[in-house]
């Protein structure tokens, strides 16, 4: 055990959820987004607990007992865990309650009492769009305790007949929507759950309805794939799919109305203890706000439109200008259009031989999936590299690998026991008769919906000494082909940390000299135990680091005789900050990256990710100045003191800044 002190990644990933609600209470945050806020918060958590607390769990009942770098065992965590979750969720309702208030002001008015002119229209709904849906399970000998799948909504009944009590189940079918809007003289959203709680009587004709409950159940949702013994990867992760739904409790969220008698007839039939389950108000699971966030423009952030920057057009000139100089780009303030378009016109042009792609995530619908189809239907040879176990596309990635491969793509999976997180795009193209590679190497997905919500780095280049690197990427993934000498671009899970560590090396060498020395890192998470330790080594050595860690840390910063020299701060915005860059001062001769990998053991020793050099002084200089403007933030920044964080705040004298509301003012080129 290190005499270090180091944070736990559950408690400090909580932290980072509940800076998300709090952006929900902000006041500078427009009221509709609160709701948005409110909604991403509730997701999160459904994650966390599907996969984090279900770990933990697993942990406990295989009797696993020792402590992690935090010091903590599992079983102490899922205490804690549980104490923060409960404090939170109350948090979220205070909050929500608030926020539904200031809604009704404008006339948008959610879960509302069905009454009067709206009780005509809403019963209309239930007979033709909900009640041809419903199906309850009443208990009894004959009707045993039906399965509850992971996060279904359901409500639990209590019936009487004949002076005799009776239960009954209604499990909300998974394809019926979850909100319906009523437009009235005012805007009301309603649940369907509660549409139904109103219809009871309809349901049980010849009971007598004396109170119902909302419930709903999180299951374990870790999909877990042995990779040696599967001969075909695709079948298997089908397979496996259907048991996402049927995993071990981990959650019970339940109306704060239902009496003790209905605890022990759930506790009966599902197994969770105590601590597990959370007594809340209706509505359960707010994730159905995302559906009223988009009700009034006025309310929200204002429209913001991407543009493509340099002049730059998706159309036949755009080898030609990146022959000319590499370009950078930072989405969403740029359009990435701009690259869905570049896969477009290469599909199209008779010169591209070859388009080689990484796929982690891509949206519904994709232009680039069908782009890449329509080029291999042309002849083109088309390879891409699918990563089926990208947690929650699993199922989507299947779809567009058969796709693909249906379109006469080369289709591969990479490489067995690591995850292929890199994004690499390469169109090779046949100009007077020598090859030129074209190479896309960026810090987020081809995905052109979460491209507008998410901030990441783009990067297009011509280089032949990349092009060449990039190539015998694909050639490590498609081919297991092993390549050392990298000079620009280092691959997990062999050469990243180990050059980050030397980088890092080096600014203690000139530390210790007495000369400058700083290192600064934007990344998502911080959890990876030699990088923390030598992190805390170069602070003691008088390296001034710092960094914008967006979720996960598990180091403290600012405490004497360890990390005095370490600033950390978190920004939580109206985009979600996903770009990873590093930059070494490296004795005045700054040495700039972008990457895909955060800083977690994951990522470092399991999956193939990318470390690039940015040699280009303009986009190194673009690379700084996102930095720097990170770094200025004093209106959604937290900052880490010691192990907590608390909201930067303007001086007297400073003015409110945000980097995001900066970008989207002033743009960056």
């Amino acid at each position: 055990m290190s005499n270090y002190r180091f944070i736990n990644r559950e408690i400090s990933w909580l932290g980072f959820n509940e800076r998300v609600l709090r952006e929900a209470e902000d006041e500078r945050v427009p009221l509709l987004e609160k709701l948005k806020f409110l909604a991403i918060f509730s997701s999160n958590l459904d994650e966390f607990f599907m996969i984090r607390v279900a770990g933990l769990m697993d942990q406990v009942n295989a009797g696993y007992t020792k402590t992690d770098i935090s010091g903590h065992t599992p079983e102490e965590l899922l205490h804690q865990i549980s104490d923060i979750c409960h404090k939170l969720v109350k948090d979220q309702q205070t909050i929500f309650n608030s926020v539904k208030k200031e809604c009704a002001k404008h006339h948008i008015v959610i879960e509302p009492n069905i009454e009067g002119d709206l009780e005509e229209i809403v019963e209309s709904i239930f007979t033709e769009e909900i009640m041809p849906l419903v199906s309850p399970v009443t208990l009894s000998s004959a009707n045993p305790f039906p399965f509850i799948y992971n996060l279904r909504h359901c409500i639990f009944v209590e019936l009487e007949k004949d002076g005799k009590k009776h239960y009954s189940i209604i499990i909300i079918p998974e394809n019926l929507q979850r909100v319906f809007k009523v437009k009235l003289h005012r805007t009301y959203f309603l649940t369907s759950e509660e549409i139904i709680a109103k219809y009871l009587q309809r349901v049980f004709p010849g009971y007598d309805v004396k109170d119902s409950y909302m419930l709903r159940l999180t299951r374990n949702a870790d999909l877990s794939v042995e990779e040696e013994e599967a001969e075909d990867l695709l079948k298997l992760i089908q397979k496996k799919l259907p048991a996402r739904k049927k995993g071990n409790v981990v959650r019970v969220e339940i109306d704060k109305r239902a009496p003790d008698e209905v605890f022990s007839i759930l506790k009966e039939h599902i197994h969770f203890e105590d601590e597990d389950v959370y007594v809340v108000d209706k509505p359960l699971d707010l994730t159905f706000l995302f559906a009223v966030s988009g009700e009034n423009k006025e309310l929200a952030y204002p429209v913001y439109t991407p543009y493509i920057p340099y002049g730059l057009k998706a159309d036949e000139t755009i080898f030609d200008r990146i022959k000319e100089r590499d370009y950078i780009f930072y989405r969403p303030y740029h359009d990435f259009a701009l690259i869905s378009g570049l896969i477009r016109v290469a599909a199209r042009d008779r010169d591209v031989l070859s388009i080689k792609m990484t796929l982690y995530r891509a949206n519904k619908g994709s232009s680039i999936m069908e782009s890449l189809a329509e080029a291999a239907r042309a002849g083109k040879q088309v390879c891409v590299v699918i990563e089926l176990k990208a947690r929650f596309d699993e199922e989507r990635n299947v779809e567009w690998a058969t796709k693909l491969e249906e379109a006469g793509c080369i289709v591969t999976y990479g490489i067995a026991g690591l995850k292929i997180h890199s994004k690499n795009l390469m169109i090779v193209r046949k100009e007077q008769g020598r090859i030129v590679r074209y190479n896309h190497l960026s810090t987020g997905n081809y995905n052109e919906s979460t491209a507008n919500l998410y901030t990441d780095i783009d990067y297009l280049t011509a280089d032949d000494e990349v092009g060449e690197e990039c190539a015998n990427l694909f050639n490590m993934l498609m081919g297991y082909t092993d390549y050392v000498q990298w000079k620009h671009l280092y691959p997990a899970p062999t050469h990243i940390k180990p050059k980050i560590l030397e980088f890092i090396d080096n600014e203690m060498e000139y530390a210790r000299k007495g000369k400058k020395a700083e290192v600064i890192v934007k990344v998502n998470s911080l959890i990876d135990k030699p990088l923390m330790e030598k992190i805390y080594d170069a602070s003691r050595a008088g390296v001034k680091i710092k960094m914008i860690i967006r979720g996960i840390c598990g180091i403290t910063a600012g405490e004497k005789g360890l990390s005095e020299n370490i600033q950390v701060r978190s920004i939580v915005g109206r985009f979600l900050e996903h770009p990873r860059i590093v930059y070494f001062h490296n004795g005045g001769k700054p040495r700039v990256f972008i990457s895909t990998a955060d800083w977690m053991e994951r990522n470092m020793d399991r999956r193939v990710e990318q470390l690039f050099e940015v040699k280009d002084k303009e986009a190194s200089r673009f690379l700084i100045k996102i930095l720097e403007c990170n770094l200025e933030d004093n209106t959604k920044a937290w900052e880490l003191r010691g192990d907590v964080y608390e909201k930067v705040q303007p001086s007297s004298k400073e003015k409110p800044f945000g980097c995001q509301q900066d970008m989207i003012d002033n743009g960056i080129e």
